[in-house]
């Protein structure tokens, strides 16, 4: 039996998330949702990156 890919519990863990939120949650609701974690996401992206920056002048 193959083994699962690496990430895989994450994924499994973001979609029970997904649907866990939805529940009870008009189409409205869910757009702005789903927008917020965009844009946490996007941010957070944007913070790492520029972590990893100064992480790799501060190596030099």
């Amino acid at each position: 039996m193959p083994s699962c890919p690496p990430g895989s519990e994450l994924v499994l863990l973001a979609a029970s998330m997904a649907i866990t939120i939805s529940t009870e949650l008009s189409a409205d609701e869910i757009n702005i949702l789903a927008s917020l974690f965009c844009a946490i996401g996007d941010n957070l992206a944007i913070i790492a990156a520029k972590q990893q920056q100064r992480e790799e002048a501060q190596e030099v």
